[in-house]
């Protein structure tokens, strides 16, 4: 069993959210969001007051009154799920769906399962003796239903569950209020089946080394060893104990006890008669120990509490629990999934050790039994961030319209995407063969960005962010990345999930018509009349390659389209009638004058070289050409 869908109402700074869960899910956006809050939200749903302590200060400024809401769609139910929910996850049902309420400071739970609905009436009766009033007129109102008598609450909850197992025809779907899921000391039927571990930036991992303490190093060292054979060994010693206790005050007090039982029984026996005194000792029970681990660190010589280390060690230690799970999760505990969520995972970590906990919270999915571990974090960083997989991706934002602002939720699947692009841009099967492996290498970063500019080439991000910095824009510092697409065919793909997500983008492209005459003159050059053939229906299909193209992506940005259009820039894109180099070199002689300079003296390379490239546009003498400077302002437009 597995999350499937989250639905969370007014927990704090979500008003009304909907999300959908993998097996890994990644949370991104800027601070504020509420991404930490929907893992505390779902910390909250399992793990109740222990976890989280609502108040009226955590309820949405737009609620209307004083109720949280935060309700779970599971799926994958296995038949050891569905044996332990019972009626909430009746036969042939696919998904289900509990959900907690506090309302004024009243926490429930309800799930959605099928009962009997008259006797729905009787669980909604406040108290035990209302109860078991409306179910005895229930009874005898209808003696075909073969209700037994009950004397307390306990059976008459039992004989309507058991009459309800046993007449599933006559069942209903329903919404049941219970509190049994949840139950007190870790013995709730949801923890049985799911356990959720929340790891906290806040996290002060010398508490969670303490196992005593149902930890996170605890919960992950109990799905990786097996306590079971200790608990039964030292319930023997136990019994044994016991036993010897029993017989040292039988030996010790027994005839002392059975001769004051004797004197009393007589001296009663003068007031009263036919009753006797009875003086036995008491032999109190220890409460059965848990095993549990400590966990310290020895540096040398010395060793010492995980307390006394630095953040970094701390987080580290979490790190090398859930390798260790990883590798070692146990059998027996598949039965149960693990639920790790993270709250930005990157803290106090050297960047080679936070890709080592990106790793490691991948493998901990893929080493897993089928559907047994799902993992789910907050982040800032792109090492976290896996762009072939970018469905896991949830892209929180705020629309600070509105008096009350309101987080939304933005995503995109793979037939989502296909949908959004028009196939004779980008065809299906480029789609699927090339979407994950193509936003590996470019979008990680665009993922976290206010505004990206997509750019064919790193060249042309570099002359962009020269020009940018001589105008003294940061563009950093507004938020707006310079993505390279590595290459026209990848615009429209990569320009299609930033759009899913809504980050805005500005697209640069180069319209290629100088490749036209370039390739006339190399044919010029070739004297081998079967290698000029050759050569000729290479550029012709070059040739019609880049007209399409052209005229897609600019229908797809929704310009009129043109085979090979001439240099413009709107607020959508900026187009180069040839390329970059070739526009600069018309059109801004002082950049060309600039670059040879840096390559002459040695600060610069004559290769293309985006560092060269980026100099140049920056102290080049003269100002840069009308269309660039309308670039940059078309760029600032996106994040103002």
């Amino acid at each position: 069993m597995k999350i499937k869908r989250v639905r969370v109402e007014n927990f704090r700074c979500l008003h009304k959210v909907d999300i959908s869960f993998e097996e890994i899910t990644s949370f991104i956006g800027p601070t504020g969001v509420g991404k930490s809050t929907v893992l505390r939200a779902l910390d909250w749903f399992f793990n109740g007051e222990k976890s989280v302590s609502l108040s009226s200060e955590d309820v949405h400024s737009a609620a209307d009154g004083e109720r949280i809401s935060v309700e779970v769609e599971f799926d994958g139910l296995t038949a050891f799920d569905r044996e332990t929910l019972g009626r909430y996850a009746p036969d042939g049902a696919e998904t289900v769906s509990i959900w907690r309420t506090w309302d004024t400071g009243e926490d429930k739970i309800t799930g959605k399962g099928l009962a009997y609905a008259p006797f729905e009436e009787v669980r909604r009766q406040e108290g035990a003796l209302a109860k078991r009033r409306a179910y005895n007129a229930l009874r005898d109102g209808d003696p075909s239903l073969g209700l037994p008598s009950v004397s307390n609450e306990k059976a008459l909850v039992a004989a309507m569950a058991e009459w309800e197992r046993s007449h599933r025809h006559l069942l209903t779907e329903s919404e049941v209020e219970d509190t049994h899921l949840f139950g007190f000391a870790g013995q709730s039927v949801l923890a049985k089946l799911i356990d959720f571990v929340f790891i906290s930036a806040d996290l002060r991992a010398y508490e969670e080394a303490d196992d005593r303490k149902a930890s996170a190093i605890g919960r992950i060292l109990d799905h990786a060893v097996d306590r079971t054979q200790a608990h039964e060994q030292l319930g023997e010693i136990e019994q044994r104990a016991q036993q010897q206790r029993l017989d040292v005050h039988a030996t010790v007090y027994g005839p002392v006890l059975t001769d004051l039982s004797t004197a009393l029984s007589q001296e009663v026996a003068r007031f009263t008669t036919g009753r006797e005194i009875v003086v036995t000792p008491v032999v109190h029970t220890p409460r059965p120990v848990k095993t549990s681990f400590q966990v310290s660190i020895r540096d040398g010589a010395a060793e010492t509490s995980v307390h006394r280390q630095g953040h970094g060690f701390q987080r580290a230690l979490i790190i090398a629990a859930l390798k260790l799970l990883a590798e070692r999760r146990r059998p027996e505990s598949g039965s149960r999934t693990l639920c790790l969520a993270v709250e930005e995972p990157e803290l106090f970590q050297h960047p080679p050790q936070a890709r080592t906990f990106a790793e490691v919270l991948r493998d901990l999915v893929t080493s897993a039994p089928e559907g047994r571990t799902q993992v789910m974090y907050a982040t800032h960083s792109p090492v976290f961030i896996d762009p072939r997989n970018y469905h896991e991706i949830r892209r929180l934002s705020r629309d600070g319209t509105e008096e009350h602002p309101v987080t939304r939720v933005r995503q995109i699947t793979e037939r989502e995407l296909i949908g959004s692009l028009p196939h004779d841009l980008v065809n299906e099967g480029a789609i699927r063969r090339k979407a994950g492996i193509q936003c590996a290498g470019t979008l990680a970063e665009a993922f976290f960005a206010r505004a990206v500019v997509l750019v064919e080439g790193d060249t042309d991000g570099a002359v962009l962010t020269g020009c940018a910095e001589r105008r003294r824009y940061s563009l950093g510092a507004r938020g707006i990345s310079v993505i390279s697409a590595g290459g026209k065919d990848n615009i429209a793909l990569c320009r299609a999930i930033l759009d899913a997500l809504e980050i805005p983008t500005h697209v640069v492209f180069d319209g290629d018509a100088g490749n036209v005459e370039r390739n006339r003159r190399r044919l010029e050059a070739i004297t081998d009349p079967e290698s000029r053939r050759a050569k000729e229906q290479t550029y012709e299909g070059q040739r019609r390659k880049d007209m399409a193209l052209n005229a897609g992506l600019l229908s797809y940005l929704g310009a009129s389209p043109a085979s090979f259009p001439t240099t413009a820039t709107c607020a959508t894109h900026t187009v180069f009638e040839d390329n970059l180099e070739a526009y600069l070199g018309e059109h801004w002689a002082a950049w060309g004058a600039r670059r040879r300079e840096l390559v002459a003296s040695g600060d610069g390379f004559p290769e293309k070289n985006a560092a060269t490239y980026r100099e140049a546009a920056r102290t080049a003498d003269a100002e840069p050409p009308y269309v660039i400077e309308a670039m940059l302002e078309n760029i600032m437009t996106l994040v103002r």
